[in-house]
């Protein structure tokens, strides 16, 4: 346990892991250990040893405190830094709570205890799920989500089936017309599609894809708002096209990519996992990407560069139900949450955006990111029904 105790002040646990590390310090006779692990790694990073007895004390029980409490309510994250320059300069104690107790007592600062505990949150909110609306050809509607699971429709030769959080198009015979189909996510939602050619979509929050329900003619066309991550099934005869509203087009043969084409994004961004993609914007030129590259078209200058040193990780991290930030601006961070949980936010104070980096998973309440976030320092949130109240500490 050790070992894995360092692991994780590392950064280098996996979920399964961190999970395992959690589940043993929450037997009360192993509590005496937990003990002495954190104070090893506060005197470390010299939060402890510079202090009176009594403050120690009172720093390491408040660190405890707040361990103890994440292992109570099982949150299982990767820990979460205020700027790159503190992960860097707190990387002798990197467990989440520890960095949070270095951040508030060190350079000698006055500050109570108790202030290092975040405030609770007045309500909470649940994570998105598989929620998604499907337009037929005829623009007809049929809500997946309280849909049973089977065969939902025929679209032409094409059967339309319905698993748990998947959506399938099974191809019999020859298809002589074009029967457009549009799978779209609310905020709070996402879902899964397997298309006629074999081809599979994972479609993030407030996204839609609109396609046919059999590809026919020379090219497989398929439209995209918001993002989406494809493998897509090898043809070099009928090439596989991603358009966005914007005249960008993504050109591949056989490849997984990631594309994030929200509106209230300031880039386009395709990000090439394998294989290869040609992007294309006209007035812009062309770019073929390899893979673990990224191409980033900027809106406002209406120009495209590639990323040859992209976070791939993080660029598909949604669709392994990671939020994953890296330096992050809190504003950007917001507009996640904002899709995923379907809520809306409030800026009521002047920020100055902060940055952030760390990880936790999609799956778990509001209340916890947000808990992670107020821990790291510098802001803190108040959940009023469907919006979050943004503020500066």
């Amino acid at each position: 346990m050790q070992n894995l105790f360092v692991k994780y002040l590392t950064n280098q646990c996996s979920v399964e892991e961190v999970k395992e590390l959690l589940a043993h310090f929450n037997v009360e006779e192993n509590e005496g250990m937990l003990r002495e692990l954190i104070k090893a790694s506060l005197q470390t990073n010299h939060a402890v040893a510079e202090k009176e007895e009594g403050e120690s004390n009172e720093l390491l029980s408040q660190v405890y405190s707040d361990i103890r409490k994440q292992i109570e309510t099982n949150a299982v994250v990767v820990p979460f830094y205020k700027n790159k320059w503190f992960r860097i300069a707190a990387a002798a104690a990197i467990l989440l709570f520890i960095s949070v107790a270095v951040l508030r007592y060190s350079d000698n600062k006055v500050v109570k205890p108790e202030m290092a505990v975040t405030q609770k949150v007045s309500s909470d909110i649940m994570p998105g799920g598989n929620k998604a609306i499907l337009t037929l050809a005829d623009g007809s509607t049929i809500i997946l989500d309280s849909a049973a699971n089977g065969n939902l429709t025929i679209q032409g030769n094409t059967k339309v089936i319905k698993l748990d959080g998947q959506l399938a198009y099974a191809a019999s015979g020859n298809a002589t017309e074009v029967m457009y189909n549009t799978v779209s996510t609310p905020r709070g939602g996402q879902y899964q599609l397997i298309l006629a050619d074999g081809s599979k979509v994972w479609l993030n929050a407030e996204s839609s894809i609109r396609f046919p329900a059999t590809f026919i003619g020379k090219e497989r066309n398929v439209q995209l708002t918001g993002e989406a991550y494809f493998e897509v099934v090898k043809n070099a005869a009928q090439p596989f096209l991603v358009e966005m509203n914007n005249g960008m087009t993504v050109e591949v043969l056989g490849t997984q990519f990631n594309v994030m084409a929200y509106d209230d994004e300031e880039m386009i961004k395709t990000t090439l996992v394998e294989g290869k993609v040609k992007v294309k914007k006209i007035g812009t030129g062309d770019i073929v990407l390899a893979p673990s590259q990224q191409a980033k078209l900027s809106k406002a200058a209406n120009t495209l560069s590639v990323d040859k040193n992209p976070d791939v990780s993080k660029a598909v991290a949604w669709k392994n139900g990671l939020f994953d930030f890296d330096d992050d601006k809190l504003s950007d961070i917001m507009r996640q949450l904002s899709r995923w949980y379907d809520v809306d936010m409030d800026y009521s104070m002047s920020l100055s955006d902060p940055h952030f980096t760390g990880s936790i998973r999609r799956e778990v309440n509001i209340s916890q990111v947000l808990h992670m976030l107020e821990l790291a320092g510098g802001v803190q949130f108040t959940i009023v029904g469907k919006k979050i109240v943004v503020k500066t500490k």
